[in-house]
Parts: C-alpha cells; structure tokens; sequence
C-alpha cells in the first residue's frame, strides 16, 4: 500500500512513496560486498592455517572457517561482542556435555539430559548469539565427539577461537565504512512521507473515501514498521563508528548519524497515528462516523495542511524528488540558515493560529462534552505537539498562553 495517493501529490517515476521497503533492498550494497568479501577471506585464511594447528587440534580443522564466519557482522563492536559470546556459549556447552558424560549414564538418557539443560542455559539473555551454540555444542560433544568428547572438545574450542581472531583480524585491517549517508537519507525518506501522509490525511477529511487510503489503521501498522526500520538502519550506523579506526580521519570526525533527528521523526510519527488514529473512528467511510459539522472539518484541513508545511520546509523535504536531498543530507542533523529560520517561524505561527481557529470552533459545538466533542480535541493537541517537535528540533517548548484567565471545572463526557 503507498502513502500517496494521486488525489494529493502528483507521481513521480524517481521518487520512493512506499512505506516499507522491499524484503531484497539492502542486500546488494557496497558495504554489504565489503563485508561478504572479508567474511570469505578470512574464512579462506583459516581454512588454510586450521592444519597447522597443534596435536589433536589439527584434526578438526572445518571448525576454524565456521569460527571465522560467526564474528563477520557489519560493525567491529558487534563482531567483538559476538565472537566473544561465541567463545563463551562454546565453553558452556562443553562443560554442560563432559559433566554429564562422567556419570555413565544410558546414552539416550545423556543426550536427553543435555539438550534440556542446555536449552535452559540458552535462555539467558546475556549471552546474546552464544547461547544458541550452547545445546547444540553439547549434542555434538555427545554425537560427535563421543568415546573421544575431551579431545573433540579441545580442537573444536581452539579452531573455532582460532577462527574468530582470524575473522576479527581482518575485519579491523579492512574496517567497515562510516556511511552516515544512508541514515540521512533514510531519516530523509521518513520525514518525506510523514508530511505526504499529513497532506494526504488532509485531503481525507474534506472528502472522505476520496484518496486511495480506505484502512489508516493498516497504514499506522506500516507506518510503525517503518519507523522500525529506520531506528534499526541509524543504530547501525551509530555502531558502526564506535571503536572504528577510519573514525580517526579527519574527514570522518564530528560526524553525527542523526539520533537526535530519529528521536524527532519516531515522536512525530507517533503523534500521527495516534491523530488518524482517531480522524479513522471519526470520518469512517462505512457510514458509522458521526456527522462533523463542515466548518469544522474545513478547520480541520487548514490545520492540518498548515502543520504539513511546517514539515516541509523545516525537514527540507523536496516535494518533486528525492535526488535533491541528496547534498543537503550528508550531514545531520540539519542546520537550518537564518532565512529558512525565519520562515519556519512565520510558517509555524500560521499554523498555531489555524490550530487555535479549529479549538474556538471545538468550543462553540453542540456536542460540547462527548466522547466525539473531545476526539476532535485529541486531535488539535496531537497537531501542536508535532509543531513543537519539528520546530523545536526535539526540545521542549515552553507552555503557550493562557487563552482564558478564569479556570473552569472540565465536567465529565456524556455517554451518546
């Protein structure tokens, strides 16, 4: 399902509106070739150097390649941390199997004994990817290993351990790429569709079932995801740089891959759905909507139109292609020259008062104080709180004035 519909942004061929990415995407890119090609270098080096190995050792030397392609992940702190949970669920598993062998137990028994405490261990969430060679060390200590399991034991630890330093020896020589780019791009991509989608939800209340979007609960659904796959692509950047020598650069210092900025878009995000999460109860294309006065749907647009804006120029966002993102997004988060400053500014306080026009016409309904009367109130509130995270770059601003000085009791909604 696409985010836009023709009726309120034109198609462009260039252009990526799709809310989430195909399952393929990200599986044919140059950092991806780049580790693919250390990943078979170091398990060719270890292939090469496991018979050398010394003693009993040298008799399993299929165990050195597998330990070598366990640390190959995309960053060097995740492939340190993973060899070493390797290494220690490796550990546990062998111990867990030699225990269980000295008490001469049925085999069947043995292996029934094993595989059980074993999967117990592997709960243990510190452990990480280490916990799931703990069951399976400790079968094929016990299948394999048999008769011999303490010899067996001893060349798969050190070939696997040999592996794994050989894996991370390349891995730091040949250190991934900081590609703060991507991030910025997909943080990007994200504030481009969550201004679509404003604009689209727009067009939706002054005429609804005229766009293509006829479940907003589905697109919530994906909108969530997205945000997923976001947070998941600027945290691997975020590790990427840690402990990363090619950090040490000059070209690569101060870099930021844009948390803050992610921070903004997940708190938007989420204003939004909550937002159509409501409109989708109160302008339901199936008939069971209550009937919304039309000046307070046309209300509703203006604001919600103008809080779009705010969006737009603020996040930069190219309404016609992506492409020209591309320079203006290397490095984030966005700084904002005192023109385009000065625009948001103007551009954030029409939308204040488009925001206050829809709650003085809130306050003259006649349905004052239903259940219907306050979802359009959640809706005006979800408005100003995406104004003050995209204008004030995730800070929180002060509380705005008081539009009455005498305080009155709310009374409770009245069931319809």
């Amino acid at each position: 399902m696409r985010i836009l519909s023709r009726s309120s942004a034109p198609a462009v061929p260039d252009d990526d509106d799709s809310l989430i990415r195909p399952w393929h995407q990200g599986a044919i890119t140059p950092p991806r070739l780049l580790l693919a090609l250390k990943a078979a270098t170091a398990c060719t080096i270890a292939w090469v150097v496991a018979p050398y190995m010394p003693g009993v050792v040298a008799e399993y030397p299929f165990y050195a390649p597998l330990g070598a392609l366990s640390v190959m992940y995309p960053t060097l702190l995740g492939s340190m941390r993973t060899g070493l949970q390797t290494i220690i669920g490796l550990a546990l598993g062998m111990a867990l199997a030699l225990i269980v062998l000295v008490t001469d137990l049925n085999t069947i028994i043995t292996l029934f004994i094993v595989i059980a405490l074993g999967t117990i261990l592997a709960g243990v969430r510190k452990l990480g990817v280490g916990a799931d060679y703990i069951p399976m060390t400790a079968l094929f200590v016990l299948v394999i290993g048999g008769p011999n399991a303490d010899a067996y034991s001893m060349g798969y630890l050190v070939q696997m351990t040999t592996g794994a330093l050989i894996g991370l020896a390349v891995h730091l020589l040949v250190a991934p790429p900081v590609d703060i780019r991507s991030a910025s791009l997909e943080l990007g991509r994200a504030e481009k569709l969550l201004m679509h989608y404003l604009r689209d939800v727009a067009t939706e209340v002054r005429a609804p079932g005229s766009t293509t979007r006829r479940d907003w609960l589905e697109i919530n659904q994906q909108l969530a995801q997205m945000t997923m796959e976001v947070r998941g692509i600027v945290q691997e950047q975020a590790t990427a740089m840690k402990g990363n020598p090619r950090m040490l650069l000059p070209n690569s210092k101060n870099q930021d891959p844009g948390l803050a900025r992610l921070l903004r878009v997940e708190h938007v995000a989420f204003y939004m759905r909550n937002l159509t999460d409501v409109l989708r109860r109160l302008f339901a294309t199936d008939g069971s909507h209550m009937v919304v006065p039309a000046e307070v749907s046309k209300e509703l647009e203006r604001a919600l139109r103008a809080v779009a804006e705010v969006m737009r120029v603020a996040w930069r966002v190219d309404t016609a292609s992506l492409t020209a993102l591309t320079t203006a997004l290397t490095i984030v988060p966005l700084n904002l020259d005192d023109e385009e400053k000065d625009e948001v500014a103007i551009l954030a306080k029409r939308a204040r008062s488009r925001i206050a026009d829809l709650s003085d016409q809130l306050e003259n309904l006649e349905m004052r104080n239903t259940w219907d009367h306050w979802w359009l109130v959640a809706v005006s509130t979800d408005l100003e709180r995406i104004l003050q995270t995209v204008t004030t770059h995730g800070a929180s601003n002060p509380p705005p004035p008081a539009r009455r000085t005498k305080v009155r009791a709310l009374p409770l909604p009245i069931r319809r």
